[in-house]
This record gives C-alpha cells, structure tokens and sequence, in this order.
C-alpha cells in the first residue's frame, strides 16, 4: 500500500476502512505523495492537511485514477502543488485565504464550469484545468488573483468567453493563456487587452472564424490562430509591437491579413502552412515590408509564382513546399537566405548566380533541372533550366 523512496505512493488505499494511519508512515523529508486508485467518493482536506513536514518544504500531492465526485480544500493545508488526474470530479470548493496552493491541476475530470470559489487561492500561480467538460468560462474569475502568471483551460468543450468587467487592477501577473482544443466559434479578442504582461495567447484547435474588437497588447510576443475556420482576418486597429511569432497555419485564408505590417512592426517567425493563400493582394511586396521577418513558412498554399526583391533585409528562410510554382525570381540573395521550393510545379527559374547554389538548396521533386552555363556565369540569362517528365513519388 505504501512506498516511499524519492516520493511516496499509497495505491488502493480506502481510508473510510482502513483508517489514516498510513499517513504517519510518510517520512518528514517526502515532498511529493502520489496517491492512486485512492477508494474515496469526498476529498476532505482533512486527510491531506494530516501530512506533516518538518519544514516549510515545498509539498505535491497527485491524486490519480479515484472516483472522488467532491474535493474541499480547507486553508490549512500544507499542499503547494495538487494534481487531480482522471477522476470523477465535478465539484471542488476552495475555503478563503488558502496560503500555500501555488499550482493546480485538475484533469480528466467531469468538471463542467470552474468553480466561483477559485479566486479564494491568494498565491496561485498556474491552474491548468485540461481535460475536463467545462463549457464556457468568465475570465473575471482570474482577474484578481496577485500571482497568477498561467492559465490552461485545453482540451474542454468551452463555447463561450466571458469577461464581466471589474474595477482596479486586472490580471497583475499572467503571462500565458492557453485555450487550445475547445469549440469557440468567436472571440471578443479586447478581453485580452487588460492583461498587460501577457506574453503567450493559444487560441488554436478551435473553430474560430472570426475575432471581435481591436487586439491591443504591447507585451504580447506568440499569438497562436492555428486550426480554426479563418476565411479572412484583419488586424487593423491592432498593436502588437512585441508580437514575434504568429501562427495562422491550417485554416482558409485566402489573402494575407489585412493591416499585418502596421499591426505586427517586429514579427520574425509567421507561420501560414495549409491555407489557400494565391498572388493576389501584392502578397510578395506586404511580406518584405515585414523588415525583421526571418522565418517564412508557406507551404500548402496556392501560389503560383514568387518575385522577391527585398532579400537585404532580415529575412533567412522561406518555405514554398507544395505549391502550384511556376515562376520564381530572386535578383540577389544575402549570405544564408535560403528557398525551399520542393514538391511544387516550377518550370522557370530567374536567380543571381551569386545567390544560386545557396539560395535554391532544397528543390526535390520539381519537374526542371537547373545549371550554370559557361565560364563567366554573372547574370541570370546563364542559368539553364530542363524539364524531367518522370514522376516524383515523395510529393504524391
């Protein structure tokens, strides 16, 4: 039933029948307790307030693979980190003032709604519910909590957010929301605009296909828009001037977002994998006004031909994988810029020769072969380009 080593774990324990005195069998020096297929219906916190340190050593609890349908979490428990892991949970009540509580977790749970009583825990500083059957969630709940700097809310079934607006200092201390895998169909996005050493939002693997308001956020460096329903974004009126990294793979857009390059001044990582971006709305020339744009990911799209002239800036690695290229013309490249064009159709290639062999590095399957004709290779009319009838079974 117990054993301890670096930690301890107490396995098919039913306390209403066997009692607690397994407890007083954990040595002093033990800061995590795992309990598992624990033979409870209520946790009171009474069995884990009976935990004694010798110290003020941090102490975890996990909880895992119990009936447990109720948990009460008094004030005087010594737990600063509680793991609820595949239970039967949907009711769990936080008594005021809890003093030690830093990280809770509760998941694979039946939980529907996150409970009134969590704004109780006065130093929280992660709650991950995951998991669970939660709804729809009001961000007011969080809003007041001093040290709060991470909140999960993954893998629900979350339709609808809502901010009841308060007075006085909102979100003090987060730093990351996460909200990916549930069933949001729209979001105010000016909910997030009072959280201002928000670093990281997750809104993907929902089934966004629109957002509301003006994103106005100057700490925010990830936003994060993948899998959703995105026929068209705009991000006019937005301010993002930490923003570096966006991701917006694996949606419908059909054009780039509208106002990007005043929103987002210093993005260097943009991620568009998988949507139905074509060359309409000048997507070459938006992209370079980017200055400090570095990684460009493209692939799966729908681009037929790529004319990029603004290689001196910052930009060091375009992916244009699977797509229906024809044309692509790079006058000049800068040392370690590099084009990966594999699996598309290309059939007519204008490249410096300073820039060829670094530049052009990956172009598996494509239907042409390219070479350098002549002692004095300097200008692009030089490069000599065949076509390959057979078929390349890696991009089939």
């Amino acid at each position: 039933m117990l054993e301890c080593n670096h930690a301890c774990t107490i396995s098919n324990w039913t306390p209403d029948v066997e009692g607690l005195s397994v407890l007083n069998n954990i040595p002093n020096n033990i800061q995590h307790i795992h309990f598992r297929y624990l033979n409870i219906t209520t946790l009171h916190s009474d069995l884990l307030d009976r935990v004694k340190l010798s110290n003020d050593e941090t102490f975890h609890a996990t909880i895992q693979h119990s009936p447990i349908q109720q948990a009460y979490l008094s004030s005087r428990t010594n737990i600063t980190s509680l793991l609820l892991l595949d239970t039967n949970l949907s009711v769990i009540e936080i008594e005021p003032h809890n003093p030690k509580l830093e990280i809770l977790t509760i998941m694979k749970s039946r939980l529907r709604r996150v409970p009134d009583s969590i704004k109780q825990l006065a130093v929280v500083r992660v709650i991950d519910v995951i998991g669970s059957l939660v709804d729809s969630v009001d961000l007011s709940l969080f809003c007041k909590m001093p040290r709060l700097q991470i909140l999960s809310l993954m893998q629900n079934k979350i339709t609808f957010l809502n901010y009841s607006r308060t007075s006085g200092v909102e979100f003090p201390s987060l730093r990351e929301i996460f909200l990916v895998n549930n069933l949001l169909t729209t979001v105010s996005i000016t909910d997030f605009n009072g959280m201002k050493l928000l670093r990281t939002l997750d809104l993907s693997n929902n089934r966004l296909h629109s957002l509301e308001g003006q994103l106005r956020l100057s700490s925010l460096t990830d936003l994060k828009l993948s899998h959703n329903r995105f026929t068209e974004l705009s991000c006019c009126g937005w301010n993002l001037s930490s923003l570096t990294n966006l991701n917006i793979n694996n949606n419908t857009l059909q054009r780039l977002p509208t106002c990007m390059e005043d929103a987002l001044p210093i993005v260097s990582y943009l991620n568009l994998v998988s949507n139905v971006l074509s060359n309409d709305d000048n997507v070459w020339d938006r992209l370079a006004s980017l200055r400090q744009l570095t990684l460009l990911d493209l692939s799966y799209n729908r681009l037929t031909s790529m004319v990029w002239d603004n290689v001196t800036l910052s930009t060091r690695y375009i992916d244009l994988r699977n797509n229906p290229m024809k044309y692509l013309n790079i006058p000049m490249a800068i040392d370690g810029f590099n084009v990966d064009m594999g699996c598309t159709t290309i059939d007519q290639l204008e490249v410096s020769s300073r820039s060829f062999n670094d530049t052009l590095s990956e172009i598996y399957c494509i239907p042409i072969r390219c070479s350098w004709h002549g002692e004095l290779a300097y200008n692009r009319n030089q490069l000599k380009c065949d076509k390959i009838m057979e078929e390349c079974k890696m991009c089939i």
